[in-house]
């Protein structure tokens, strides 16, 4: 069976760079799509699973080079990204980098150097799925962090331990998200109703009190008092079990108000954490807290 092309989509306002760039890949037998700005580029990348690498300049019409990139992250997160930037500075090439791409390239440029850059992503992507592959292999593991909550991401430590139980064969692709979310949820309240000691109460709907819970929340993750105390992440595994126990140091809650004596939930609350214990217990099969209100533990079993 013939192996597919390399699919490169290119996106860059000028067309001199795009069909430098496309010819020359396409000499190499890449498959190459391309665009001249985020939006389509967008399309593509949502309609085609098939796109293996996206090369995309910073300085783009309308949605920036940046914004394409934390979109690709989102929607695609497995297609890496190379930034082109035309300023030589690494002020945007770090920016990038942070945001998820995988490396950058500056105008000018020889197309063989990009070549270099391209086939070193590949050849990193190539790993990187053997490494997720030899998830399914996994007999059991176990995972733990403790991270400051001023430093701690809860989206990369759900995606890290969402995307293990969908490499280890634990659950199917359509069981990831709502894996993700989970996590995500049970991490977030950990950081902002736990260590931040944000009430839930102070949120509320509208734009203003968004905004000013953010304000107090980013007052409060640069607060030694708060932002060093410390998130505790322990996952255990088996291939027919999992179970993963958030630990904050904040005050906890009395959960007594939302699981009854069994763990299980007392009523369908329309209270956030009500809504949270809904979202969760959805999705996972156990729910348990210690006494004090600020360690959880969630377990699954494979059906």
């Amino acid at each position: 069976m013939q192996k597919e092309p390399t699919h490169i989509l290119i996106v860059d306002d000028e067309p001199s760079i795009r069909n430098l760039l496309a010819d020359y890949f396409q000499s190499l037998n890449y498959r190459i799509s391309t665009a001249e700005q985020a939006e389509p580029a967008l399309e593509m990348i949502n309609n085609d699973s098939k796109i293996d690498l996206l090369i995309t300049d910073i300085d783009l019409p309308g949605m920036s080079g940046i914004d394409l990139l934390r979109m690709t992250r989102e929607l695609k997160p497995d297609i890496p990204v190379v930034i082109i930037t035309g300023l030589k500075t690494l002020e945007y090439a770090i920016s990038a980098i942070k945001n998820g791409a995988h490396d950058y390239i500056t105008k000018p440029f020889d197309p063989a150097d990009v070549r270099k850059v391209v086939e070193k992503v590949l050849r990193y992507r190539l790993s990187s799925q053997k490494r997720e592959k030899l998830f399914s292999f996994t007999g059991s593991m176990n995972i733990n962090f403790e991270i400051p909550t001023s430093q701690i991401d809860a989206g990369v430590v759900s995606e890290y331990l969402a995307k293990f139980l969908l490499n280890s064969g634990f659950c199917p692709q359509d069981d990831f998200h709502q894996l993700y979310v989970a996590l995500m949820e049970t991490l977030i309240n950990a950081i902002e109703h736990g260590n931040l000691e944000l009430p839930s109460s102070i949120k509320g709907n509208d734009f203003n009190k968004l905004m000013r819970f953010e304000e107090l929340r980013e007052k409060r993750l640069n607060d030694p008092r708060y932002g060093e105390r410390k998130i505790k992440v322990s996952f255990l595994y088996h291939p027919r079990r999992f179970s993963l126990t958030i630990s904050d140091e904040g005050p906890g809650f009395d959960w007594k108000d939302y699981l009854n004596p069994q763990h299980q939930i007392s009523q369908a609350s329309t209270k956030p954490y009500g809504r949270g214990f809904m979202l969760i217990r959805h999705v996972v099969d156990e729910v348990y807290f210690n006494e004090q209100g600020n360690a959880i533990t969630l377990v699954k079993t494979k059906h």
